[in-house]
């Protein structure tokens, strides 16, 4: 019940829901003949949807949580014990088939396999699990590498986490059986504050590597104040990442 909730309740003070709900107040004040009121809700909704939308916002709040993690070339990081690969970005559509759908963050799982490649570490640990009746997340990374020439011997599979706080608690439990210490964690920028934190809290030096960046600093336009889905997806995301750093924050669950 309290994983539902999680993904549930934050669902008001996204723009999207935050805007249904001042329209629902505002069709509850008309009908309590309070029309200045359902007017001022209506123009409230529309500002903040309009706002959300524009790649000028959506831009300014992402690189907020990206500025902290430039690219780094993968021949300037250390060798360490493993090589941390977060999931949230592959379904598995059907298990006879092997049909596999990639998200946008599929890109932590190619940096993560360029690491490897690289030599960065000896071992690669996969993390993600999935709703119960799916195949883990880990698992379809697994295979994926596989496909792409990397050995299962050198896989470390965690396929029971369902965020990113059960990504580090299941992840560390895994490392302490193999003498695991020092991690290269790979994941999306915009997320690597409350990752690397997360596994830092539980005593795992980190070294960051992000990737998936959402902010690639296109020249200025005008068009950038006019609304657009793709802004409005990416405020989206990164109030949820603000929302979850805060609540991590408040139950004592990073640095």
């Amino acid at each position: 019940m309290e994983y539902l909730l999680s993904k549930l309740l934050p669902l008001f003070v996204y723009p999207l829901g935050l805007a249904i709900l001042l329209i629902l107040l505002a069709l509850v004040l008309v009908f309590l003949n309070r029309r200045f009121a359902a007017t001022l809700s209506v123009v409230l909704s529309v500002v903040i949807l309009w706002v959300a939308s524009t790649n000028v916002f959506s831009g300014f709040v992402m690189n907020s949580l990206e500025q902290d993690y430039p690219p780094v070339a993968i021949n300037q990081l250390p060798v360490v014990d493993a090589i941390v690969v977060l999931g949230g970005y592959t379904d598995a559509v059907d298990g006879d088939s092997g049909i596999i759908e990639l998200g946008d963050g599929v890109d932590r799982l190619f940096h993560g396999m360029r690491l490897y490649r690289a030599g960065k570490a000896p071992r690669v640990m996969l993390v993600g699990g999935a709703a119960r009746g799916h195949l883990p997340e880990a698992q379809v990374m697994a295979n994926l590498l596989t496909e792409f020439g990397i050995s299962r011997q050198v896989m470390l599979l965690e396929g029971e986490s369902r965020n990113t706080r059960e990504n580090g608690l299941n992840a560390v439990a895994i490392m302490q059986k193999y003498g695991i210490q020092k991690i290269i964690l790979t994941t999306s920028a915009y997320h690597m504050r409350r990752a690397q934190a997360v596994f830092q809290k539980l005593g795992v030096e980190v070294v960051p590597a992000a990737t998936d960046y959402q902010v690639l600093e296109p020249d200025p336009s005008i068009l950038d104040w006019l609304p657009n889905a793709e802004a409005l997806m990416m405020t989206t995301l990164a109030i949820k990442e603000y929302l979850g750093w805060y609540v991590y924050k408040f139950r004592d669950w990073v640095e």
